[in-house]
């Protein structure tokens, strides 16, 4: 028995994109899968293909917990969901396309991703973060099968490998790899593309790896309705590791709107590896002078918005089965730039930047697309440039691989949840007669996380960042000190982690006030509050 223990500017004329991208850890530069103006609009359906098993769940059964006291998708077992009864296939789950006034929509493109951490077939942790294969077959992962809406059988469906993690630096211990494939023109010859999809047989990890299992799929509409505004929708795909280095991808060549309001979203897929690891983020800006903003939502924090979630603005994309509001690392979405007075993007705007980055946990990007609206008079111009490819210039092709503990980061995690969510300003775009943005957040009170070690000096230490290894710490420490910033650090032998500290007191109400003026404005980066030795409980839930 098999053991398995149970992410040119042409004013007003045309619109070509050309996109250039910056990655510290890009390992396939992306480049323009689809790009076109359009009167209608894009969409997603998406959903996992592996779920967390125990005593009293298969997994097939729905994970609902998208909470802060939700477990890791590492410290669950992990196995195929499969949903259709079909001895053909050892994997499958479905989401449904619907939209409204479905009868003025003409699909015009549609693009499938699936992705997953595959290193062999099964596997589970021998000991404290050693992983081993239990099955070490690994298959080809390029071809599947997918059941249209109103469609008896499968197809079998061959893609292009955007990328394999296997031989990578960085990327070795969980082999992500990600595949698209063009469905267009099987939609198209659909009498009716609407209603459920089915996806079957993606390859991934069961079982247990080193940074967790996580599978899944996304099938990306571009549709037609002539009765919506004209938009330019451009789509493009390649494979970064996202961590603490910042990825930038510049959108230019393109001006909005002489006059009116402008309306802009994103959609991006990738596999994200966990709801409660906070530090993702993507952020926006449209002039090299401006300050970034980080986009956020009802569902997405704007220092957790890869949060293994499928999501449509601020609903969860719920009409699929499994249903599973927590996606166990598997993550897509589609994104309003908010945007009120237009003063994240104004009228005449020339390009665009977006910013992935993650101070906590990696996260894997293999898809994204803008959409940004438009007049219809440059639509006959802008055709014309849709079968361009994108100029990319890139600086550095390799994946730099910096190593968090998640057990640490999951004990910190409900802390930074709520620093995160107090009330925040956003500095909007200079422009005459815009006012400042003002994001209205439901403030809640900071918590403290409480330990205690042994001979250890008492007090409430200002904490910047949590290391494992040393080098990483003494990377952090020499960061800091070019910047004039002096810090200490302290290692406990209860966790064997590393922390870097600003300051401490020995009075909480002085901690507090530290935290809020963030060291009387001294230090701009996420901090929090560590109180070590003191007679106080812990203030938070205790983790499941």
């Amino acid at each position: 028995m098999k053991r398995i223990k149970t992410i040119k500017r042409v004013f007003a004329i045309l619109f070509f994109f050309s996109i250039s991208i910056s990655y510290s850890q890009l390992s396939v530069p992306f480049k323009v899968r689809f790009q076109s103006y359009v009167n209608g609009d894009m969409t997603v359906i998406a959903n996992n293909n592996v779920n967390r098993v125990d005593y009293t769940n298969a997994s097939n059964i729905p994970y609902y917990n998208h909470t802060k006291n939700a477990k890791l998708n590492d410290e669950f077992q992990m196995e195929y969901i499969d949903i259709d009864n079909d001895n053909n296939t050892f994997s499958s789950s479905s989401a449904n396309l619907s939209l409204e006034n479905q009868k003025s929509k003409k699909i015009i493109y549609a693009g499938l991703y699936w992705s997953s951490t595959y290193k062999y077939n099964s596997g589970y942790m021998k000991k404290e973060a050693v992983f081993v294969a239990d099955d070490k077959t690994r298959e080809s992962f390029d071809q599947i099968k997918i059941k249209f809406p109103n469609q008896d059988n499968y197809i079998d469906l061959k893609g292009e490998i955007i990328f394999d993690g296997i031989n990578q630096k960085g990327f070795k211990d969980c082999a992500p790899y990600a595949v698209y494939a063009d469905v267009t023109k099987e939609i198209q010859n659909l009498e009716n593309p609407f209603g459920e999809y089915t996806v079957a047989n993606i390859k991934a990890t069961q079982g247990e790896i080193s940074g967790g299992v996580a599978s899944g799929w996304t099938l990306f509409f571009v549709y037609e309705d002539e009765t919506m505004k004209g938009k330019f929708i451009t789509s493009f795909d390649g494979f970064a590791g996202v961590t603490d280095k910042s990825t930038d991808i510049l959108f230019d060549g393109f001006e909005t709107l002489p006059e009116g309001n402008i309306n802009a979203k994103i959609a991006t897929a990738s596999l994200e590896g966990d709801n409660n690891l906070l530090g993702d983020q993507i952020l926006f800006r449209t002039k090299p002078e401006n300050e970034f903003i980080a986009l956020n939502n009802k569902l997405r924090n704007e220092n957790n918005f890869f949060n293994s979630s499928i999501t449509i603005n601020d609903n969860y994309f719920t009409n699929r089965k499994p249903d599973s509001k927590n996606t166990l690392g598997y993550d897509t979405s589609i994104t309003t730039i908010p945007n009120l007075n237009n003063a994240v993007i104004a009228n005449n705007t020339k390009e665009a930047t977006l910013r992935l980055k993650s101070y906590g946990d990696r996260y894997y990007l293999f898809f994204a697309a803008l959409n940004v609206e438009v007049t219809e008079q440059q639509k006959a111009i802008a055709s014309l440039s849709t079968a361009k490819e994108s100029i990319i210039s890139t600086t550095e092709i390799v994946a730099t691989e910096i190593k968090l503990s998640k057990k640490e980061l999951r004990k910190i995690a409900k802390q930074e949840e709520k620093l995160a969510q107090n009330t925040t300003s956003v500095t909007p775009i200079a422009q005459n007669n815009i006012p400042t943005i003002e994001v209205k957040i439901e403030e809640e009170p900071t918590e403290i996380k409480y330990i205690n070690i042994d001979g250890f000096p008492a007090g409430y230490y200002i904490i910047a960042n949590v290391f494992e290894k040393s080098r990483n710490l003494n990377n952090f420490l020499a960061d800091l000190k070019n910047k004039g910033i002096n810090a200490n650090s302290f290692f406990d032998p209860n966790n064997k982690y590393n922390y870097v500290y600003l300051t401490k007191t020995s009075q909480k109400e002085e901690a507090l006030n530290l935290y809020s003026t963030k060291i009387n404005n001294t230090y701009q980066d996420r901090i929090w509050i560590l109180s070590i030795n003191n007679s106080n409980t812990n203030l938070t839930a205790n983790d499941d």
